[in-house]
């Protein structure tokens, strides 16, 4: 049975308008300014941040207050990364809205019936610099099985200035689900230093454009995937098909483009990137061998054409079982241990029974049984070795002469944990 994600944590809601940047490192808030797409941010004096707390959030649970400063903790400990905040002293009967005060507060019936956890509110100025953010939980969340602090570490990101990543692995993946808290991904921690960056941060950057037979497309996913299979840093393209990856480290990479089709879409973003049409087209890689980058260095025209037509490969949903089981899917990342050999099972449109498969692209995972199929869906056993790094890593589906991936889908821990699972 593939069962979809039932709830969404974090849809962006920004009010109020008020420099124009190409698309850059993960998905920044951006926003038409007069006519012009323009990723919103705090200015630097604005540090530290100041927020309040409403009692009603911190009332819910006792581990409220701690979970909370949790959360904003995983971004201010981002070593590359130049952000602060400061907690002012617990307030009662706070209200969201523009007020000049950056605040969490609870709401009952948070958008009833629209699977809502949790809504950030940003306001900007006329130069793209943002002048508040509001964050609104919804009532139960504190009490809920949910992951409570990804839930609040994910509203911090959109506070920041993040809009939500395809990478499935990213704390701005947005749904959430149960279980214990994830570290920020990789695509989390540079895209928030590229946005704020120390200035002694070193890194690569990589710039280019993804082109089809009717020229730039709009709103293609652009990953910098390293020798492990690990998406270190996405992007998608603006308007025109450019793209710019700040602050990758240096090594070696390949570079893919897949299209914004799923399990996120333009829909769950916000600003300019909900215009977007969805252009379908197989993932494609820039070449087949890695190129390497250094810190500092600027490496340009990087050209990806890719095909068209109809595609019907698109992988959605993944899960994982004990070996040899069949698991449930959803739109959320696998979790597994080094060492383990376990089932993993991929499914979405265009699967087809005896032709379909799917590698784990990272060279440390390997398969060890045959495929296994039903009728939207191919699984099989694997094996993690045990020097395994942790981490995210990417899976590539082939059916016939059509590829597809599913990035970030199957995250490696290090250690013996509960399993955690995001919806």
């Amino acid at each position: 049975m593939v069962a979809k994600s039932r709830l969404r944590a974090a849809v962006l809601l920004t009010v109020v308008v008020g420099s124009a940047s190409a698309a850059v490192a993960a998905v920044r808030l951006t926003y038409p300014v007069f006519g012009t797409p323009t990723a919103v941010y705090w200015s630097t004096d604005a540090f530290p941040i100041q927020y309040e707390v409403d009692k009603r959030v911190i009332g819910a649970s006792s581990q409220a207050p701690a979970i909370i400063d949790r959360a904003f903790s995983a971004w201010t400990d981002i070593e590359d990364a130049n952000i602060t905040f400061k907690q002012i002293p617990f307030v009662d009967g706070d209200t969201a809205g523009k007020n000049g005060r950056n605040s969490i507060t609870a709401v009952d019936d948070l958008f009833k019936d629209q699977g809502m956890l949790a809504v950030t509110t940003n306001w900007y100025d006329d130069n793209g610099k943002m002048i508040e953010a509001d964050i609104q939980v919804d009532s139960t969340l504190m009490t809920s099985n949910y992951n409570v602090q990804l839930a609040v570490e994910h509203e911090v990101g959109h506070l920041l200035g993040l809009d939500h990543s395809a990478v499935l692995s990213a704390v701005m993946y947005p749904y959430v689900g149960g279980g214990s808290s994830a570290p920020l991904d990789s695509d989390d921690r540079i895209g928030i230093s590229a946005l704020y960056p120390k200035p002694e941060l070193a890194g690569a950057t990589l710039k280019g454009s993804v082109s089809g037979s009717s020229g730039g497309i709009f709103a293609a996913q652009v990953v910098a995937m390293n020798d492990r299979g690990e998406p270190v840093a996405t992007a998608l393209t603006d308007q025109s098909g450019k793209f710019e990856l700040k602050g990758v480290p240096a090594g070696n990479y390949k570079l893919y483009a897949e299209p914004l089709d799923g399990p996120v879409d333009p829909n769950n973003l916000a600003g300019i990137w909900r215009l977007a049409k969805v252009d379908s087209f197989p993932t494609e890689f820039m070449e087949a061998k890695s190129m390497h980058v250094d810190d500092g260095n600027i490496y340009g025209n990087l050209a990806m054409s890719v095909g068209g037509g109809t595609i019907k490969l698109n992988p959605k949903w993944i899960g994982i079982a004990a070996a040899g089981q069949l698991s449930t899917l959803n739109a959320m990342p696998a979790i597994a241990r080094v060492g383990q050999t376990v089932s993993l099972a991929v499914g979405g449109d265009g699967f087809t029974s005896g032709m379909t498969t799917f590698d784990v692209l990272n060279p440390g995972i390997k398969r060890v049984s045959d495929f296994r199929y039903a009728s939207n869906y191919a699984y099989a056993d694997f094996t993690i070795s045990p020097d395994v790094k942790p981490g995210s890593t990417i899976i590539m589906v082939k059916s016939g002469n059509e590829s597809a991936t599913l990035t970030g889908a199957l995250r490696i821990d290090g250690a013996s944990r509960s399993r955690a699972v995001r919806h």
